[in-house]
């Protein structure tokens, strides 16, 4: 997985972008703790997970179009969404409309 740094003006975090269907099947199962995860997706899920996480859908241009919790053994699907980032559940968020930058690193 290709690691990544992603920042607003108020924000940032370093997260792994899964490359290929096992990295996004199996999601931060086999990840560091608290680290991120980018999908893109539109939808996730969170079929056994011992957690809650914390979900943020991004648009074509990287704007953040909703934040969501999203509790063990459940689906979210974000329609407009060409990315998602998953989050430990209680990580600081993005605000809404904020265009996220993406950096090797």
């Amino acid at each position: 997985m290709r690691v990544v740094h992603l920042s607003t003006k108020d924000w940032s975090v370093h997260a792994f972008v899964a490359g290929n269907f096992a990295d996004r099947l199996f999601g931060t199962f086999h990840m560091p703790p608290g680290s991120a995860l980018v999908l893109r997706s539109r939808s996730v899920h969170s079929f056994g997970q011992r957690a809650a996480m914390d979900i943020v859908g991004l648009d074509g241009a990287m704007r953040v179009l909703a934040t969501r919790r999203l509790e063990p053994n459940r689906v979210a699907l974000f329609p407009s969404a060409r990315m998602i980032v998953e989050l430990p559940a209680g990580s600081p968020l993005p605000a809404l409309d904020d265009r996220v930058e993406m950096t090797d690193g």
